[in-house]
């Protein structure tokens, strides 16, 4: 492992520049940094260590997972919620929640209010709200260490994401999320004649190729697609213009594009409807049996669909499909009030930038890894990437084309607004509003949540 830089002791005054939103979240399942604080001495965690603690703000177990199973020179707790590094200090991992803004929410007050913020999480649809040279929030990565050599073997659009207006990269990834399709490979083989990727790929290189071949899909019994998000992250990824412009919301005319297409899968009985997520619904049944293919991502194969698919008899494959894109992913920042620098670049680093490390996560996660020499090494051995279900034969191989193609456009804080939209568009599908009051009721909402935004005049 590279040897960790010295850094100089930094003494920075936070300067917020985040706007506050009231929590829509609620505090239940949330801990607070005083919470966890007792937490760890009613462990005897204070006995362990050298009285240091170093806090980490997440929304879910992956991240702690990952430091538990990985993070050299770490040693987790029973439950993954801290642990100690090698010099005693004591991790301490903060976790609220994720839904309905309240990590955001969480972290703002606690960002705010003096508590003890060393380093967070953050997602694309996001980033910017804490990355931007604006907020103030985020540390500068080379200030912690990093070099242009370090970021030159991540992949350019993870950078460009928490990269600020002035070009300064405010954090880093341990993942490229390269997005693609997975499709049923037994329904291929039947309906298509083939179950290869070069076959299916084919079958939906463009748009027009996708639809008529959803139009095979149906006569043959099943649906293209099951729910109402399906495609969207596609047409976003490549919207020419922001959801924000000088305060003021506009659906980017790709995601418009995109609208009018799904609403036509719904009608011709090509997209099953419901919700994402949702196992035991159309989303969840339709992996085990009677879908064709999902809009996925890298993450989504581990978190989404391992689950719903472990244990039946489907066989699932991928493809490019009409068009590459990315869907979301995590960054590691460094708080600019962080009491430990060096720490918080080891941690990046190694959980990052280490090939090692990198490598292991790939294997052992099939998490496809945001380091390009560790993306290699896993490309060129062709492991397994057990699971039985997936009969990819060079994922990691797939991966980095895609995660190469990958372009970054248009990003505000307020991208997690498709959600929304895509919810409310649902709605217009199933034709219980029409497009103008599904549009009305999307602008209602995302003015409701950032007051400091308004609906485009009429």
């Amino acid at each position: 492992m590279k040897k960790f830089k010295k850094v100089l002791a930094l003494s920075l005054a936070l300067a917020m520049g985040l706007s506050l939103v009231a929590c829509n979240g609620g505090d239940a399942g949330t801990s607070s940094a005083d919470d966890a604080s007792d937490a760890s001495s009613e462990e005897g965690g204070s006995a362990e260590g050298n009285g240091e603690t170093f806090y980490i703000y997440v929304w879910n177990d992956e991240y702690r997972n990952l430091m538990a199973n990985y993070m050299p020179g770490y040693t987790a707790d029973e439950d993954h919620m801290g642990g100690y590094m090698e010099d005693g200090t004591r991790i301490q991992f903060v976790e609220n929640e994720n839904a309905n803004m309240n990590y955001q929410n969480k972290l703002d007050e606690a960002l705010t209010d003096g508590s003890q913020v060393d380093m967070f999480l953050v997602e694309a649809d996001y980033a910017t709200k804490y990355t931007s040279a604006e907020a103030g929030v985020a540390m500068d990565v080379k200030e912690l260490g990093f070099t242009d050599e370090d970021l030159d073997n991540f992949y350019d659009y993870t950078v460009d994401v928490v990269t600020d207006e002035n070009g300064v990269t405010r954090g880093v990834s341990w993942q490229a999320a390269a997005g693609f399709v997975v499709y049923n490979a037994d329904i291929a083989e039947e309906v298509l004649g083939a179950r290869d990727p070069e076959t299916v790929q084919e079958a939906i290189k463009d748009w027009d190729a996708f639809e008529a071949t959803a139009k095979k899909m149906k006569d043959a019994g099943y649906t293209m697609v099951t729910d109402y998000q399906e495609g969207s992250r596609v047409f976003n990824a490549d919207r020419s213009t922001p959801w924000v412009t000088d305060g003021v919301i506009g659906v980017p005319a790709e995601v418009e594009e995109w609208t009018e297409m799904a609403k036509g899968w719904y009608d011709n009985g090509y997209m099953a409807g419901g919700a994402t997520w949702d196992g035991a619904g159309n989303w969840g049944n339709g992996m085990r049996e009677g879908n064709f293919c999902y809009f996925g991502c890298t993450w989504y194969l581990l978190w989404s669909m391992d689950e719903q698919v472990s244990g039946s008899d489907a066989h699932w494959n991928i493809c490019q499909g009409p068009a590459g894109y990315y869907w979301g992913g995590t960054w590691l920042c460094a708080a600019q009030n962080c009491t430990n620098p060096e720490l918080a670049y080891e941690i990046m680093y190694a959980m990052t930038a280490d090939v090692d490390v990198a490598t292991e996560i790939a294997k052992g996660d099939l998490n496809f890894p945001n380091n390009k020499k560790a993306a290699e090494a896993v490309a060129a051995e062709n492991p397994s990437v057990g699971r039985d279900w997936l009969e990819c034969e060079n994922y990691f191989g797939f991966c980095q084309e895609a995660a190469d193609a990958i372009e970054v456009k248009n990003m505000t804080p307020y991208d997690q607004m498709i959600e929304t939209y895509q919810s409310n568009m649902g709605e217009y599908f199933a034709g219980t509003v029409t497009k103008d009051e599904a549009l009305a009721n999307f602008y209602s909402q995302v003015t409701e949540q950032w007051p400091a935004l308004s609906a485009p005049e009429e």
